[in-house]
């Protein structure tokens, strides 16, 4: 008898216990299927975000292209004016707002690995040099110097991403100079080493600044600065080391950080840039090309709704002796490529009505030669398979400088020019 009773709470238990299980298994299952709801609720959310990041960062991009083309151009006009405070001012404003929206557009895609380095021939110490002319009118308003020193050793004329660098360098120099009270940073750069076909080169930061406390020093290291420290410079925004480490991460660099809190900080970064050792010769064809095409005016279509932008491109070009064509749609570009024969054609992308791809898409029924650039505010990570498709040859990031449009166009003429 006892082992009935036994065998009965023992059943009891077991039963209970079954019941608890797929009670619980129905549970778990229930959590699991609204824990998957949420993610991809939160996916959706997170590419929501992203896509209205990218979408601001183009409008940003495209009225700062005009500006900063504008003010090139008055720059190169008017060559009495390249020490103006107000146009020392203006293009410092538009150099800095580019690396800010530079900067927000890496945040919005570093997680993802949506960025690429691009391998384009240009001048490192055109670059650099460049740079800090950017920050002079900085300097100009505070008690700060800026030093830069170029080694000779080096030759300029290199290939990487000038883009990625600069936005590296830029965020390193104003980090030193707003941890940096009437004192001096130092920009330098250094060959380490000479390959036959590459140099291995440092860009070093150091400033001298008295008033780094070590909650500062802590902060730089941080992703984001202390929003109250900021508020007390003119720079606004420190260095964000996560977008920083990124982006030396994507164009295969090192990342070197020294501190000390009586002698301020240096910070290093090392990269290995391959060299063109064929400049002579190629500057000496191109120098034929151009005697031999001299009196040959070349032919631009340029395709932009933002009159501003066709401005800008237009001058730039007809001072290269392009005969330039401006218009601000994509069907009528189709019936100009239809009847004339181009050269090159630069391809807005984001056009209303009919956008650069589906104009070269139609452009690309009746005329497979002609090279068709896009010029775009979008980050190219996301127009990489669409700009194949369509037939585009190549692209410009706006806002883009007059070498590396040249340097862009060069690549695709039968007869380059020679860059400025």
């Amino acid at each position: 008898m006892t082992y009935y009773i036994i065998g009965g709470i023992l059943l009891s238990i077991i039963l209970f216990l079954l019941i608890q299980y797929y009670g619980l298994k129905k549970s778990l299952k229930n959590k699991d299927r609204e824990l998957k709801s949420l993610q991809r609720e939160t996916k959706k959310q997170i590419h929501r975000q992203q896509d209205y990041i990218t979408v601001l960062s183009q409008e940003l991009r495209t009225p700062l292209y005009g500006i900063m083309g504008l003010t090139n151009l008055i720059a190169e006009e008017y060559p009495e004016l390249k020490d103006d405070k107000k146009l020392k001012s203006l293009k410092f404003s538009g150099d800095y707002l580019l690396n800010l929206i530079n900067n927000v557009l890496h945040i919005n895609y570093l997680d993802v690995e949506g960025i690429k380095s691009q391998n384009n021939l240009f001048n490192l110490q055109e670059v650099t040099q460049n740079l800090v002319n950017s920050f002079s009118y900085a300097t100009d308003n505070s008690d700060n110097t800026l030093h830069y020193d170029f080694d000779p050793e080096i030759n300029p004329m290199v290939i990487g991403d000038a883009s990625i660098l600069s936005q590296i360098l830029m965020n390193l120099i104003s980090n030193a100079l707003r941890f940096t009270k009437n004192g001096d940073v130092y920009f330098s750069v250094h060959l380490i080493k000479s390959k036959h076909n590459s140099n291995n080169i440092s860009f070093k930061v150091k400033h001298n600044g008295d008033d780094i406390s070590s909650e500062d020093q802590k902060s730089i290291y941080q992703e984001f600065i202390n929003v109250e420290s900021a508020k007390k410079s003119y720079l606004g925004t420190g260095i964000n080391s996560r977008i920083v480490k990124g982006l030396v991460n994507v164009i295969n660099g090192d990342i070197i950080i020294q501190k000390n809190a009586q002698e301020g900080s240096e910070y290093a970064l090392v990269l290995d840039l391959q060299v063109q050792d064929d400049k002579n010769d190629n500057i000496e064809d191109h120098n034929n090309s151009n005697e031999a095409n001299t009196n040959t005016k070349r032919k631009a279509l340029i395709v932009d709704d933002n009159k501003l932008n066709l401005l800008v491109a237009d001058k730039i070009l007809s001072k290269e002796h392009f005969e330039c064509t401006t218009i601000d749609n994509g069907f009528d570009a189709i019936e100009l490529v239809r009847e004339n024969r181009y050269d090159v054609i630069l391809m807005d992308i984001n056009m209303p009505k009919l956008n650069g791809i589906g104009t070269t898409k139609r452009i690309r029924e009746f005329n497979l030669k002609t090279p068709v650039i896009a010029l775009t505010a979008v980050d190219i990570t996301q127009l990489n398979r669409q700009i194949i498709h369509a037939g585009l040859n190549d692209y410009i990031l706006k806002p883009y400088t007059k070498n590396h449009l040249l340097e862009i166009i060069n690549k695709h003429l039968e007869n380059p020019i020679l860059n400025q």
